[in-house]
């Protein structure tokens, strides 16, 4: 109760000033997503995918190149008896060509870039899962450390109450100063304790902030308690997992590209024919008048490998090796997955049970606390008792606050495995 009440003085105190924001664990994620570079560089990394499709598909099209030539000839040329060669020579070319067939490469290449494009697409999801994963652990840590000093609060409240009780027994002759003592040492220690659970609290809290790209000087509360209930997806089987989990996506799409990748070897060594027409204006080549003319020229280029000591044969080789490399890390990563799937079921479950523990533990320490101190001050029981039962109750408090937060992270993580949310 103690602790609820410091919990809601301080966020009344914080809020009341105006200047506070407030954020639960789902707006957390949405910041963090927002600001993230990682996320960022990802969706640039599918902007170029796409620039890189585009760039493939004008291979099916007509091309139209522009090109001139200048030369001027500077020893002066008997072209024959009487007849001199100009000086001055140029010409320009408009040429218009188009592929008619080079062994699908374009297409192949197309399919290729087609699944870069995918790759890419995945890649920025398996950052977005990961992000997300470490803002949920960023905010319950900053939640379980807040909680943490909350407890150490109430406890330093707590020996200061029976601080109070032993020296007004001891002013009265009543007790021992040993007694006394032992109350004040216990004191300084809990104060100490409140000391290092608010440097860690604050310390998380910078680590938050900077996660989620704002100035350390803003003021922000979390919502969510790190006892706040989650609803837990069931037991979910490897072929869900695997369909959702990106990065076994990114090793099938990788796997593809390398096949794709030998399609397009082959199709090198295959014929290619290509058409198109030339328009020419400028001097003759034989450049007696100087005179400039148009001249067309429609032209088929074929080309067709006949014998290269077996380059397209170790090319392909060396692809399919590549291919086999492929598909075994794919395997792989299924291993992991399935791996990991398990360990997270596993995790999650024991770390429900031990927050069930923790919770029975931290009731029962809170009434032995309650049931010693009346006890002392009635005169029937030693201050030891007292102490210890101080001290069972803070550890217990204390392993309420670690269980739940090897819950939540247990729980994230879960999640990330089945392939985020």
């Amino acid at each position: 109760m103690k602790v609820f009440v410091i919990i809601i003085g301080i966020l009344w105190m914080t809020l009341g000033s105006g200047i506070a924001q407030t954020l639960t664990v789902e707006e957390y994620r949405a910041k963090v997503l927002d600001y993230n570079q990682d996320i960022k560089q990802s969706r640039e990394a599918v902007k170029a995918a796409i620039y890189a499709l585009k760039g493939v598909k004008t291979g099916f099209f007509p091309k139209l190149q522009l090109s001139g030539n200048y030369s001027y000839q500077v020893e002066d040329v008997e072209f024959m008896q009487g007849v001199d060669l100009k000086h001055n020579n140029y010409s320009a070319e408009a040429a218009l060509s188009q592929n008619v067939y080079a062994g699908s490469m374009v297409r192949k290449q197309q399919e290729a870039a087609k699944l870069q494009k995918a790759i890419a697409r995945l890649g920025e999801e398996l950052t977005t899962d990961n992000i997300v994963y470490a803002a949920d652990v960023s905010y319950w840590t900053l939640a379980a450390n807040e909680s943490l000093f909350y407890i150490s609060q109430e406890f330093v409240l707590i020996v200061k109450e029976l601080d109070g009780i032993v020296q007004k027994r001891f002013d009265e002759g009543a007790i021992s100063k040993t007694d006394l003592l032992m109350v004040k040492t216990r004191l300084k220690e809990a104060e100490l304790q409140e000391s290092t659970r608010n440097m860690n609290y604050q310390t998380a809290m910078q680590s938050f902030k900077i996660m989620m790209g704002v100035p350390l000087e803003e003021k922000w509360v979390i919502i969510d308690s790190i006892q706040k209930p989650v609803i837990v997806p069931g037991l979910q089987s490897l072929e869900v997992a695997l369909k959702r989990r990106a990065d076994y996506q990114i090793a099938v799409q990788d796997f593809n590209l390398t096949k794709q990748q030998t399609k397009i070897i082959r199709s090198k060594y295959l014929p290619q024919l290509a058409v198109g027409v030339k328009e020419t204006w400028g001097t003759p080549l034989i450049n007696v008048s100087g005179d400039e003319k148009f001249a067309t020229v429609a032209f088929a280029k074929l080309s067709m490998p006949i014998f290269n000591w077996g380059e397209k044969r170790q090319y392909v080789k060396q692809n399919r090796a590549m291919e086999t490399s492929k598909e075994l890390a794919m395997s792989k990563v299924e291993d992991q997955v399935k791996e990991e799937l398990a360990n997270a079921w596993v995790k999650l479950n024991e770390n429900w049970k031990q927050v069930e523990i923790a919770n029975s533990t931290l009731e029962i320490a809170r009434e032995n606390l309650k049931l010693n101190t009346f006890s002392y001050n009635e005169g029937k029981l030693p201050i030891l008792d007292v102490l210890s039962s101080q001290a069972t109750w803070l550890q217990a408090y204390t392993n309420v606050v670690s269980a739940n937060y090897q819950y939540k992270v247990a729980y994230a993580e879960y999640v990330r495995i089945l392939g985020g949310r």
